[in-house]
């Protein structure tokens, strides 16, 4: 189909979990861009998106809606936070999408039919002069460290961070900042020798791979993570992942400055992620709402 084809279908509206909240501001959250960079994807192939009056509603779940209305066709894409899906909020949506396939396993074992859609990215490869050994960017929890910041000590290192929350945590020369802006960050991510990556417990334990670790292989960075199920086969071992502080360590050493390795791993990396685009996402979720059209929108 070419742009303009869409324009009898009915009215897609997203939400996400950034939108309810003021502290910290909304381009700070990661989904505030995957909800702006679907929305722009839509809008190029000409899919109509009106927030205001949807008939078909998508919600990228972070935390469940409280009211959510029948009278538009409901679509969840679950990327964050599984233990906070119960049946209660399953059974309001008609189409469920979930970016790990262990947990799509799970929601199927519950009753409901759900498909399998990692998160996309929409960086790419840039060539930029290294500037830093280390960085993160990424929000404290609740003004507390993130594990692997923690985790890695003090190393003598040139380490940036930027998120929010940072300030007071961290020696004063390694605070990059409350925000980095985003359509920067694959520079940022190219300009570093390693970028490191977390998860939240619920998303290790379920299979939720975090998109930052797609976006620094997109960007041409190198990036490592602490262990997520299913992250080796998914990243065929292109993403060095630790269990321990001292693994932490000893692969920051390993890493730093073994420009080969990095490059092996990068580019591997970057291979086994190449499909995994907005565009695809936005014409996989365009197609469903095609299939259904006929029956609930005429």
């Amino acid at each position: 189909m070419t742009r303009g084809d869409y324009d009898s279908f009915p009215p897609l509206g997203i939400v996400a979990y950034s939108d309810f909240y003021d502290i910290p501001e909304r381009r700070v959250w990661g989904d505030y861009w995957f909800k702006e960079n679907l929305i722009k994807e839509f809008v190029k192939h000409g899919y109509p998106v009106d927030n205001s009056k949807p008939r078909v509603l998508l919600h990228l779940f972070g935390e469940p809606i409280d009211k959510i209305s029948s009278e538009t066709y409901n679509i969840l894409w679950i990327h964050s936070h599984p233990d906070r899906i119960t049946s209660r909020v399953l059974e309001k949506y008609r189409k469920i999408y979930c970016i790990s396939p262990s947990f799509t396993r799970k929601i199927k074992e519950m009753g409901f039919e759900a498909e399998t859609l990692m998160m996309p990215t929409n960086m790419e490869p840039v060539e930029t002069k290294k500037k830093f050994d280390i960085v993160f960017v990424g929000n404290t929890r609740q003004r507390t460290a993130r594990r692997i910041v923690s985790a890695m000590g003090t190393p003598p290192y040139v380490i940036k961070i930027w998120g929010w929350g940072w300030k007071g945590l961290i020696p004063d020369e390694w605070y990059g900042g409350e925000y980095y802006e985003y359509g920067r960050l694959n520079e940022l991510y190219s300009s570093a020798r390693i970028v490191l990556n977390d998860h939240h417990e619920d998303m290790q334990r379920e299979g939720f791979i975090n998109p930052r670790i797609l976006d620094v292989l997109a960007s041409g960075g190198f990036v490592i993570s602490d262990w997520v199920l299913g992250i080796e086969e998914f990243f065929d071992c292109s993403v060095p992942v630790y269990h321990t502080p001292e693994d932490l360590r000893r692969l920051l050493e390993e890493f730093v400055d073994d420009k080969s390795a990095r490059d092996d791993r990068s580019r591997k990396g970057r291979e086994r992620i190449k499909q995994h685009t907005y565009g695809r996402c936005s014409m996989t979720i365009i197609g469903h709402i095609k299939s259904v059209s006929a029956k609930l929108f005429l």
